[in-house]
């Protein structure tokens, strides 16, 4: 689809999904070049906005601020003609909504009281696997990460779970190698969830962009302490020793991968074909699958955005819980008592 783009006289930048929006903006002059044109995939989901003199980041005044991106309150989201979000992206409400208990954590890691919320299925019959979401607002409030999950449960399509919704401070500091918030989620919030909820084997680590780095450096730091990584979009650049995201080639992750950590471990990917980590990701999907890792991989026509996430849920929480996966949720294990068959727990690995 060709997407045609008219330069307001206020704009002093345009910023979108190729340019990780506000972070490598594109010098605009409505005077000098009024308008120009996109060539985009038919089924693309794309998003854009202006910034102009004051800062301030605006939608496209001819098309409005469609978009719901959490970090950009203005921004302008394009569909393509044969655009389709997953079916279950905006899932009917249960019929038995998922009771959310919150905790309040005096954390010693970063000397202050951070909070929890945990989300768990109505009727829980026997201890359940759990993922730990980073960005925990987000796939609460904006993806409905339990209603999600209810419904592919309902249909079943996916293992029940406990949900940890964490939230960060800084996200910018502590998802990117922090050890504060390593020791926060080893030494505080899992021990916490283990003793107030009724946990089985198997723990996800969970999140998006810098959320998925996060995730990924949690379990290779303990590695068999948890069973998999579900990142969609992860901002898998920089490293400890440089810790930026932009403007750098390298990646700390996709060394450690290629050296075979981690092999143990379950993958579950996603990336967009618009989005500025595409190449990153690759490497990482690249490096996992020299050692044949298990492996769930996809790519999809979206930039780097809330709402391409959010579309894409369904099938990346059915990925990674699979009931009829080995080890899944509905295997049958021998020994097991009837209580433990009406909701088996995924076997650890």
């Amino acid at each position: 689809m060709r997407l045609d783009i008219r330069v307001p006289a206020w704009a002093t930048h345009y910023l979108s999904d190729h340019t990780d929006m506000d972070r490598r903006p594109q010098r605009v002059s409505a005077e000098r070049v009024p308008r120009f044109t996109l060539n985009l995939p038919d089924d693309v989901r794309f998003e854009y906005a202006f910034r102009d003199a004051d800062g301030r980041v605006r939608a496209d005044p001819e098309r409005g601020p469609t978009g719901s991106n959490p970090w950009y309150p203005e921004v302008t989201e394009v569909r393509g003609p044969a655009y389709e979000p997953h079916p279950l992206a905006d899932p009917p409400a249960p019929a038995a909504p998922w009771p959310v208990t919150r905790h309040r954590i005096a954390s010693r890691a970063f000397g202050e009281t951070r909070r929890i919320a945990v989300a768990s299925p109505p009727e829980v019959h026997g201890p359940l696997p759990v993922v730990v979401l980073h960005d925990g607002v987000a796939y609460q409030r904006l993806a409905r990460t339990a209603d999600v999950l209810a419904e592919l449960n309902r249909r079943g399509r996916a293992c029940p779970v406990h949900l940890v919704f964490v939230e960060p401070g800084d996200r910018r500091r502590e998802y990117a190698w922090d050890e504060r918030h390593i020791r926060f989620v080893h030494d505080e919030v899992r021990p916490l969830v283990a003793d107030q909820h009724r946990t089985g084997a198997g723990w996800w680590a969970m999140g998006a962009s810098l959320g998925g780095l996060a995730a990924a450096t949690l379990a290779l730091h303990a590695p068999d302490d948890w069973t998999g990584v579900i990142a969609q979009a992860g901002a898998f650049l920089g490293s400890p020793h440089e810790r930026r995201h932009h403007g750098v080639e390298h990646s700390w992750l996709a060394d450690r991968l290629e050296t075979g950590a981690g092999a143990h471990l379950r993958w579950v990917l996603e990336v967009g074909t618009l989005d500025w980590l595409l190449a990153v990701n690759r490497r990482v999907r690249d490096a996992l699958d020299g050692f044949g890792v298990d492996l769930h991989y996809r790519e999809r026509p979206v930039g780097h955005n809330w709402g391409g996430w959010r579309d894409a849920l369904p099938e990346v929480l059915a990925a990674a819980l699979d009931p009829h996966a080995e080890g899944g949720c509905l295997q049958r294990l021998s020994g097991v008592g009837d209580e433990a068959r009406a909701m088996p727990v995924a076997a650890a690995r």
